[in-house]
């Protein structure tokens, strides 16, 4: 029986980490050049206007610097927990096999006479 709870439980660790990589996917900054250069576009289109006074153009250009360094902090917040998680899930998987390798006890093994 306690054997039987082990691997639920060690399953159940391992779903739920699986589950938590496979949703931080879309938090990591991969193109992060990519994104940078669009924001980088996005300050010379700025620069460009001439509807909008110096001040407002600083305002602005802050706004697309501080969106990007939030998205580089939540990028490498999400990519250490799905570190944490692999480690933890190959941590299971260990005790998983151990687990499994563990015989089962026989009660009556050998009758004494």
């Amino acid at each position: 029986m306690k054997k039987k709870v082990a691997i639920f439980l060690s399953i159940i660790t391992i779903v739920i980490c699986g589950w938590l990589i496979i949703n931080r996917l879309n938090l990591l900054d991969i193109p992060s050049n990519k994104n940078d250069t669009h924001a980088s576009f996005e300050k010379q289109k700025i620069n460009n206007r001439t509807d909008i006074n110096e001040c407002e153009k600083d305002i602005l250009k802050n706004a697309i610097d501080f969106e990007r360094e939030s998205k580089r902090q939540i990028s490498v917040i999400s990519y250490q927990t799905q570190i944490t998680a692999f480690v933890i899930i190959l941590i299971q998987i260990v005790l998983l096999i151990i687990i499994l390798m563990i015989p089962k006890k026989v009660k009556d093994k050998i009758k004494p006479e």
